[in-house]
């Protein structure tokens, strides 16, 4: 189960290589789902110097917004960094 919540910092890894190919925040999470805004993609990866429609390709459809249910496989996607590492934060951003 993933337990990412809105502010952390995400990857997604190619399932091989294991290196990073797009990187996000979490901007929203429910009980069963969250959503991730991606920021950065790998443009060699994704074959943005092949020509200008990769580029445009990879801005619409790339870097868009994704939603990943809680309960579904997700071994693609890693915590990079997270605001939650230094306390207990509420919804308010608030320390318990």
């Amino acid at each position: 189960m993933c337990d990412f919540k809105v502010g952390d910092l995400v990857e997604y890894t190619h399932p091989n290589m294991e290196n990073a190919l797009k990187v996000g925040l979490v901007v929203k999470d429910t009980k069963s789902n969250f959503m991730v805004k991606w920021l950065w993609y790998d443009k060699l990866f994704f074959m943005e110097k092949e020509g200008d429609i990769f580029k445009e390709l990879n801005k619409a459809f790339v870097l868009n917004t994704e939603t990943y249910l809680r309960k579904g496989h997700t071994p693609l996607l890693r915590l990079l960094n997270s605001i939650y590492n230094d306390g207990n934060f509420n919804k308010n951003g608030e320390t318990s």
